[in-house]
């Protein structure tokens, strides 16, 4: 298997072992490596690498959980994620109709400009 095999196939064990939820998270944040673990790959996110950080709540519910992904890591869960999905894209357009995900710590994906 080539390294987006792995990826691919570590992106679809961790939805279906429950690692990583398999909807759009509520909030998106980025920015330099915490230490923390992926929730896709299992390895270490370095300071020297690109971190995304997922929020998801839970039905409604106020407590939110929050996963940690490597940058490409996060770019193969979401299209894994969103396989067959009919509007092609999970995150909303930007004011352009240019695809933003959050570039920052504190962004999120609410509203139509991709910042909150």
């Amino acid at each position: 298997m080539g390294d987006e095999s792995l990826l691919r196939a570590g992106a679809c064990e961790a939805t279906k072992a429950g690692k990583l939820p398999d909807r759009r998270p509520e909030h998106i944040w980025g920015g330099p490596g915490s230490g923390e673990v992926c929730a896709v790959c299992g390895k270490t996110i370095g300071a020297e690498e690109v971190e995304i950080e997922l929020q998801f709540t839970s039905n409604g519910d106020s407590n939110a959980t929050n996963y940690h992904v490597h940058a490409r890591c996060f770019a193969v869960w979401e299209r894994e994620r969103r396989h067959g999905d009919a509007n092609g894209h999970s995150l909303p357009p930007g004011s352009n109709g240019v695809i933003i995900p959050g570039r920052e710590r504190h962004t999120t994906n609410r509203g139509k400009r991709g910042r909150g």
